[in-house]
């Protein structure tokens, strides 16, 4: 697989989205940078990709010195396989001797290419990992609301939960969720919508005891 330049359509509103490298031992990348003569090698590790660029993580001795580089991905089952041109746009120290570099493409990369990174488990759009679950939870809410009789915590994460309820919730109402051993935490409606005759409902936590509580009587 190569780079081009997408066609006009729909695609072309994804060119903001941000997908977060998911399993970094199935997906290796290097940028290629030239040097004199020769070809120089630097084995980086993906952050995140969008058509526009990308962030990797990389140790250079001179990155001010580096105008274009050559970033070449590829998976373990080998379908993937991509060589796209550019230049370092900003850097970021996360260690010693370690930088992550934000690399923007020459040219945009077909969403297809991403699709298709995203279908083979390499990037996804979450930047924390969820955990499934599908337990009964209690949920409680405002004063003079309508009370569930129902609700179903299907998956959860350092950030958030999704949830399954009987009843149709509100964006941005405040949510009390209390697991069966009895750990509460507080949560958010960020966005929700019907799921046969429930509704699919996600939530992110509202403080970080909240998170931890929740988190950990879910993990244990």
């Amino acid at each position: 697989m190569s780079a081009s330049t997408p066609s006009p359509g729909p695609a072309q509103n994804r060119n903001g989205d941000r997908f977060h490298a998911r399993n970094t031992a199935n997906l290796t990348a290097e940028l290629l940078v030239l040097h004199e003569d020769d070809v120089i090698r630097h084995p980086c590790q993906m952050a995140d990709i969008s058509v526009g660029g990308c962030a990797v993580r990389v140790s250079l001795d001179r990155p001010e010195e580096i105008t274009v580089a050559v970033l070449r991905m590829q998976d373990t089952s080998g379908e993937v396989d991509i060589e796209v041109a550019g230049r370092l746009c900003w850097n970021q120290q996360t260690s010693v001797g370690s930088n992550t570099f934000g690399f923007q493409f020459r040219r945009l990369m077909d969403p297809n290419l991403i699709d298709h990174m995203v279908s083979a488990g390499l990037v996804t759009r979450r930047q924390e990992t969820r955990i499934q679950l599908g337990t009964p939870i209690q949920v409680r809410r405002a004063h003079g609301k309508p009370v569930l009789s129902q609700a179903t915590l299907e998956d959860f994460s350092t950030t958030g939960v999704r949830i399954h309820a009987d009843k149709e919730l509100d964006v941005a109402e405040r949510l009390l969720l209390t697991t069966s051993s009895g750990a509460s935490g507080s949560v958010s409606v960020k966005w929700i919508k019907p799921c046969g005759d429930q509704f699919e409902c996600g939530c992110i936590f509202q403080n970080l005891n909240s998170a931890r509580a929740i988190n950990d009587a879910l993990a244990s």
